[in-house]
């Protein structure tokens, strides 16, 4: 016996990037909630994101269908810019990684505070590339 044929339903692709766009926003957000001192002080109050643009998929990645996830780890200087940040877990493809580094760059935060003061403070984010 043949198995009829299922539906699977399509997320308009406006929504699937207004989507996405939510979930950047959201794993900046956890991840700034999870930020750890960066010179071993301790941080009385985590980063808070202020903006973020939305990152681009390189061209050449898209035309070849490559997609996957990369995790970055990320410092947020004591002016609230990003000011490094290191690939922990490659996508696999250098092209998703080297636009994940350069889009945390166009994130702005507030910075964490010891004493009442902004320090620098290593967050970690997941960019998840689909298509």
């Amino acid at each position: 016996m043949t198995p009829s044929p299922t539906s699977i339903p399509v997320i308009p692709a406006r929504l699937t990037r207004s989507l996405a766009l939510f979930a950047f926003a959201a794993g900046c957000m956890a991840g700034a909630a999870h930020a750890a001192p960066a010179k071993g002080g301790k941080a009385h109050a985590v980063a808070d994101l202020t903006s973020c643009a939305k990152p681009v998929y390189p061209a050449e990645a898209r035309a070849a269908r490559h997609a996957g996830t990369v995790k970055l780890a990320y410092l947020i200087g004591a002016s609230g810019d990003v000011v490094d940040s290191k690939v922990k877990k490659s996508s696999g493809h250098a092209a998703l990684d080297d636009a994940a580094r350069n889009a945390i760059k166009l994130c702005k935060f507030t910075a964490a505070s010891a004493k009442g003061k902004p320090v620098e403070s290593w967050a970690d984010i997941d960019y998840v590339w689909t298509l």
